[in-house]
C-alpha cells in the first residue's frame, strides 16, 4: 500500500469565544445550535481525506463551504 502524501483525519475549525477552549471536537449537533449554545461558528466540520503521491485532489463547493478555511488549516494560515 502506498504511503499518502497528505493525510487528514477529524479536522475541525471553530471561529469565535469557545476557539481556545475547546479541548475536543465539537459535538454533531447542528450549526445553529452550536452557535446559539457557544456564540461560535463551526467553519470546518470532522473533514478526512487521503491524497496519494502523483494524485490530483480537488476542493470544491458552494460558496461558503469552507473550502478556504480547509486550505488556510492545512497551511497552518488559519487566523
Amino acid at each position: 500500500m502506498v504511503q499518502p502524501t497528505i493525510a487528514v483525519r477529524g479536522l475541525w475549525k471553530v471561529f469565535g469565544p469557545e476557539e481556545a477552549r475547546l479541548g475536543a471536537p465539537p459535538t454533531m449537533e447542528s450549526s445553529a445550535d452550536f452557535r446559539a449554545r457557544t456564540d461560535s461558528t463551526i467553519a470546518v466540520r470532522d473533514v478526512s481525506f487521503e491524497v496519494a503521491p502523483g494524485e490530483v485532489f480537488v476542493v470544491m463547493g458552494l460558496s461558503g463551504s469552507g473550502k478556504s478555511t480547509l486550505v488556510r488549516c492545512l497551511t497552518r494560515v488559519t487566523a
